[in-house]
């Protein structure tokens, strides 16, 4: 059976944005995990959520879509590599590795899900899809495309998508990515 996982960003939760909307959409397809992972300075890295999605390993399956945004996509390449667990699709929403971001909290929290070798993620997702957008103001479009480059079948650009949150008009809905997932 199809099921979903749905990845938040730092600092985020599964409340945010158009997370709420997107779960209730994708309900109507599946089984929809739309998961709050620990955040804060102290408590927000891989490890920790690790073990949050190590709750929920037994329903991912090569069926399973994952749909991250921000420090999402990488958390979950991680995480796949490191148990050796293959899904159908990823869809990563302004996704970046190896990327500093203010020099402060957010670069603490998020070191610790970068991946050296992201080529070898090819074998363990058969379909990978990078939206992103010129005028994000939180990661460079360099880095944006360098982490696309490495992971994506295909890139998605969306114009004045900024980091695809509230602030940049996605507090509600977010159509084009429900589409791609459809």
């Amino acid at each position: 059976m199809r099921n979903y996982f749905i990845i938040h960003g730092s600092f985020g939760n599964s409340n945010e944005h158009y997370l709420p909307w997107l779960k209730e959409e994708l309900k109507k397809q599946g089984e929809v995990f739309c998961i709050d992972f620990p955040i804060g300075v102290n408590v927000q890295c891989f490890d920790s959520w690790s073990k949050t999605l190590d709750k929920y390993k037994d329903k991912i399956n090569e069926e399973t879509i994952f749909i991250g945004r921000s420090i999402g996509p990488i958390f979950a390449i991680k995480y796949l590599m490191e148990k050796d667990l293959k899904i159908n699709k990823l869809i990563s929403v302004s996704g970046f590795n190896n990327y500093s971001v203010d020099g402060g909290d957010y670069d603490k929290v998020n070191e610790s899900m970068f991946v050296k070798d992201l080529k070898k993620f090819k074998k363990y997702c058969s379909e990978v899809v990078c939206i992103i957008s010129e005028n994000d103001p939180y990661v460079k479009l360099t880095a944006l495309n360098d982490f696309a480059n490495s992971v994506a079948n295909k890139i998605i650009n969306i114009k004045d998508g900024g980091h695809f949150n509230t602030e940049s008009g996605y507090g509600f809905k977010f159509e084009e990515l429900l589409n791609l997932i459809k």
